[in-house]
């Protein structure tokens, strides 16, 4: 098993929007995706993830000191994908599952299940750029070009993410376009998505 921990770059307290300089998310995405990880691969995955992890968020984790509406540190965000892979010696296709089970547990209440079986898949993914920064306090996402089976979105001004977030986006990405009737999606980058970078294009095909 490994044994290297995955420290945090940021010091431990219970930050929130602006206390320090850098890219936040949202605790509610924090706890989210523990939740699918622990789902897709266990209870012991799970804790022998948080082992990986700096003491600030593992304390944080052990001591349910991630509020939903409080404002973290991305570098901890990336830090439990990290660990996530290593506990299971997982590929990018680990955040990228978490992606879309982290969507289709966000999508179950039935006022948003009806949105989504009202709107077109493109409409529904269109939507995600006003959602995503409720998660994501730097950059944005942007749709260059949408029509049926079709949708080309840049993310623009993405400070300090990495290729699993990247990977996790994808997935959710996939996610939304199936729940709203989009067969055989595939969603592939452009530019980006296997780097780290602000900026990044991809584009998402499906049957309709």
């Amino acid at each position: 098993m490994p044994s290297t921990k995955i420290h945090a770059a940021s010091p431990a307290r219970q930050p929130t929007r602006g206390a320090e300089p850098g890219p936040r998310v949202k605790g509610i995405a924090f706890r989210t995706i523990d939740t699918c990880f622990t789902e897709l691969c266990g209870v012991d995955a799970r804790a022998r993830a948080h082992a990986l992890l700096g003491s600030e968020v593992a304390e944080a984790y052990r001591y349910g000191t991630l509020l939903a509406a409080s404002w973290y540190p991305i570098g901890w965000y990336r830090d439990v994908l990290a660990a996530f892979r290593a506990s299971v010696s997982a590929g990018p296709e680990l955040p990228r599952r978490i992606g879309r089970l982290s969507v289709q547990h966000d999508m179950k209440g039935a006022h948003k299940r009806l949105i989504a079986w009202l709107a077109s898949p493109q409409t529904l993914l269109s939507l995600s750029q006003r959602v995503f920064n409720n998660y994501y306090d730097t950059g944005s996402l942007q749709i260059s070009e949408s029509r049926p089976g079709f949708v080309r979105m840049h993310a623009v001004g993405c400070l300090d993410r990495d290729v699993n977030m990247w990977s996790e986006l994808a997935g959710s990405s996939e996610a939304l376009l199936e729940i709203a009737g989009a067969r055989q999606v595939q969603v592939r980058w452009l530019s980006g998505g296997r780097e780290e970078g602000p900026d990044h294009e991809f584009e998402a095909h499906w049957a309709h």
